[in-house]
Formats: C-alpha cells, structure tokens, sequence
C-alpha cells in the first residue's frame, strides 16, 4: 500500500481565507489526515510588516503549512480537491517542498484543474 504525503505552504496572502485547523478537520476522515502549522517571524519596522528571508531555510520563512498525508489515492485527491476550491493552489515554486513524490505528483496535477500557475 502506498502513502500519499504533500506539505501545502501558503505563504502570506497566498490563500483566499483563513485557514483554520478547526476548517480542516472537517476535511479529514478515516483514511485522510491533516496537520496544521502556522511559522511567523514578520516583524513590524517602520509601520511595514517585513521579514528577511535571505539565507533562511524555508522552514523558517513566515507561511502556513497544510499537510495531508492518506494511504488512499482517491481519498487523497479528494482532500486536495476541496483545500484547493476553499483556499486556491499554493502559489510558489517552493509550495510542494517536504512532499514525497506521489503525494507532490496528484497536488501538481491537480493545481492545473484548481487554478494553478
């Protein structure tokens, strides 16, 4: 049986609502399983929220990741589905990073469907 894993990195404003972990578990079930964290290390410096992201790994940079993780493909890109229809696609090039391939596979796929790049 194969494991389905993607991390869904929203940066700032990438997403079109609030992401909530109360929200996502409304997306799970028995096969399917979300977890939710949010990295802010934005600072406020002359009136301007503002981050220094040179020389940071991405998992230091501000954003908010979702990670779905099922043994079901078709639960899987079901979940995807519906993160994508409430929230959008991730919006970067590094959006997909810390997923294996066949969880990154179905969200790339899928990010063509929902409005992807």
């Amino acid at each position: 049986m194969s494991e389905y894993y993607v991390k869904l990195r929203y940066f700032p404003g990438d997403a079109l609502d609030e992401i909530r972990e109360e929200d996502l578990k409304r997306f799970e079930n028995d096969n399917v399983k979300i977890f939710y964290e949010k990295i802010e290390n934005r600072v406020q410096q002359d009136g301007l929220l503002m981050e220094n992201t040179v020389d940071k790994a991405i998992e230091e940079i501000s954003q908010e990741v979702v990670t779905v993780s099922s043994d079901s493909e078709v639960d899987f890109s079901r979940c995807i589905e519906k993160l994508y229809e409430k929230y959008r696609c991730p919006r970067t090039s590094y959006s997909l990073m810390g997923s294996n391939e066949l969880g990154r596979k179905i969200a790339w796929d899928l990010m063509d469907i929902y409005g992807g790049w």
